[in-house]
Protein backbone atom coordinates (compact mmCIF):
# COMPACT_ATOMS: atom_id res chain seq x y z
CA UNK A 1 0.00 0.00 0.00
CA UNK A 2 1.17 3.46 -1.09
CA UNK A 3 0.88 5.67 1.78
CA UNK A 4 0.67 9.58 1.59
CA UNK A 5 -1.07 12.64 3.15
CA UNK A 6 -3.62 12.19 1.07
CA UNK A 7 -4.99 8.60 2.30
CA UNK A 8 -8.08 8.89 4.57
CA UNK A 9 -6.80 8.52 8.12
CA UNK A 10 -9.18 5.55 8.86
CA UNK A 11 -6.67 3.59 6.09
CA UNK A 12 -3.74 4.77 8.10
CA UNK A 13 -5.07 3.89 11.63
CA UNK A 14 -5.68 0.01 9.81
CA UNK A 15 -2.05 -0.56 9.07
CA UNK A 16 -0.02 -3.00 11.32
CA UNK A 17 3.29 -4.46 12.25
CA UNK A 18 3.87 -6.87 9.26
CA UNK A 19 2.59 -4.91 6.59
CA UNK A 20 3.86 -3.98 3.01
CA UNK A 21 3.55 -0.16 2.70
CA UNK A 22 5.43 2.66 0.51
CA UNK A 23 6.03 5.85 0.41
CA UNK A 24 8.42 7.88 -2.96
CA UNK A 25 11.61 5.46 -3.07
CA UNK A 26 11.08 4.00 0.72
CA UNK A 27 9.21 0.79 0.90
CA UNK A 28 9.11 -2.50 3.09
CA UNK A 29 7.31 -4.01 5.85
CA UNK A 30 6.51 -2.30 8.78
CA UNK A 31 7.78 -3.26 12.25
CA UNK A 32 6.79 -0.18 14.20
CA UNK A 33 4.39 2.46 14.65
CA UNK A 34 4.08 5.54 16.57
CA UNK A 35 1.02 8.16 16.32
CA UNK A 36 2.03 11.43 17.37
CA UNK A 37 -0.51 13.83 18.29
CA UNK A 38 -0.40 17.81 18.40
CA UNK A 39 -3.21 20.74 18.49
CA UNK A 40 -3.12 20.82 14.42
CA UNK A 41 -1.63 17.63 13.17
CA UNK A 42 -1.84 13.79 13.72
CA UNK A 43 1.74 12.20 12.99
CA UNK A 44 1.95 8.60 11.84
CA UNK A 45 5.69 6.91 11.75
CA UNK A 46 6.15 3.79 10.30
CA UNK A 47 9.59 2.28 10.67
CA UNK A 48 10.30 0.22 8.13
CA UNK A 49 12.43 -2.95 8.59
CA UNK A 50 15.54 -2.15 6.50
CA UNK A 51 15.77 0.68 9.10
CA UNK A 52 14.28 3.53 7.20
CA UNK A 53 10.80 5.69 8.10
CA UNK A 54 8.16 6.52 6.58
CA UNK A 55 6.15 10.16 8.49
CA UNK A 56 2.42 11.06 7.03
CA UNK A 57 1.87 13.87 8.27
CA UNK A 58 -2.35 14.35 8.64
CA UNK A 59 -4.07 17.93 9.80
CA UNK A 60 -6.99 17.44 12.50
CA UNK A 61 -10.62 17.96 11.14
CA UNK A 62 -11.87 19.90 13.43
CA UNK A 63 -15.87 20.60 13.39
Amino acid sequence: MMVDDQIPTSALLEIKIGDAIGQDAVHGRVAKIEIQETDEFLQFLFNIESGEQIVVRKLKQIC
